[in-house]
């Protein structure tokens, strides 16, 4: 009986040191080099993109429609039958001015000088830009409507992030909308709703939202950052590796950018869960700086991505698929000497 009891106490110990199989190291996600300098064509951007060629941009629709555009493109959204564009004058070095165009090219009513960058709400049905003061501005689909919305409390220009949803005139079929807003003038983000409410968000930096999910930068430090994915009002997990890109339009995957910015341009880019933040793939640096850096980073759908790249000299759309794959949308051209890219994705 003694060597019996003596066994069964043994066994769990035993058990404990060998320990279930389910414990055993979980294998690294997978990799892929970002090397685009020999890919096969595929496709054109099934997303609206620009190319610019000296003083003139024109803006790609996805059915092969174009439309010439002035400046030299900062930012686009596709708006009712035309394109909210903010570019700048070529000969100036002033701030960029936002106006509406419509298909063809021709200018809408009004321009605005104004602050860097748009959003729009998930739908695409509204589009929101910054001008001097903190003023906060809404275009929406009802005839090229702008809306003004409260002010964020800034004497400078904020930087729009997201619109959540497309109709912000409050009437007796709509509760209006809400615009998240990020402070040039110190690290506060701000939301501002057509209901006049005016109210800090928690996060020093919106970096994406998409319905009740928002993401942002709670730790900005010289030698990195710190953010966090909430819903709703619950923050879900945090990270210290990454700033968030976009989400997935199926809100199951986020991009995770580096987290800290240096240099021309980002060559790591990571695919993460939206809702627990484990990182999924990755498409990485050969860490000998012979590799692409990106920029635009966009979700054509819910299985692929679209980069604006740059890699020897040349400039391409590159469309990534979920399951590492690469090819090109657009072609490489040649770098003019400026380093500055020819071409962008629309904001969305």
């Amino acid at each position: 009986m003694k060597r019996l009891l003596t066994t069964l106490a043994v066994a769990p110990l035993a058990l404990a040191l060998v320990g279930p199989a389910s414990q055993a190291t979980a294998p690294a996600p997978p990799t892929t080099i970002f090397d685009v300098s020999s890919l096969k064509t595929g496709a054109a951007p099934r997303l609206a993109w620009s190319e610019t060629t000296g003083s003139r941009t024109t803006i790609h629709a996805p059915g092969g429609t174009t439309t010439p555009v002035a400046g030299r493109m900062n930012a686009f959204a596709p708006m009712g039958s035309g394109y909210v564009v903010q570019s700048f004058d070529t000969t100036t070095a002033a701030r960029p001015t936002t106006r509406w165009v419509s298909a063809s090219g021709s200018p809408g009513r009004s321009s605005w000088r104004t602050g860097y960058g748009l959003a729009t709400s998930p739908d695409g049905e509204a589009v929101a830009f910054t001008v001097r003061r903190g003023g906060v501005r809404v275009i929406d689909q009802d005839g090229d409507r702008v809306l003004r919305m409260p002010s964020i409390p800034s004497k400078q220009f904020g930087t729009p992030a997201h619109v959540t949803n497309g109709y912000c005139k409050e009437d007796a079929t709509s509760n209006g909308c809400a615009v998240l807003v990020n402070s040039s003038r110190g690290r506060t983000s701000w939301y501002v709703t057509s209901h006049g409410i005016v109210d800090e968000t928690g996060l020093k930096w919106v970096s994406t939202a998409k319905g009740r999910w928002t993401g942002g930068l709670t730790k900005i430090l010289d030698a990195g950052s710190c953010s966090v994915m909430k819903r709703g009002q619950r923050n879900r997990w945090r990270t210290c590796d990454n700033q968030f890109g976009d989400i997935s339009p199926d809100k199951q995957h986020v991009l995770g950018e580096p987290a800290y910015s240096d240099g021309f341009g980002p060559s790591d880019l990571d695919l993460l869960d939206l809702r627990s933040g484990a990182l999924e793939r990755s498409w990485a640096s050969d860490r000998k700086g012979t590799s692409a850096v990106y920029f635009d980073a966009v979700w054509e759908d819910s299985t692929h991505l679209l980069v604006v790249t740059y890699q020897d000299a040349e400039w391409a759309i590159v469309r990534l698929g979920l399951d590492g794959s690469m090819e090109y949308a657009v072609a490489p051209v040649a770098d003019d000497g400026d380093m500055e890219t020819p071409s962008r994705l629309q904001v969305r």
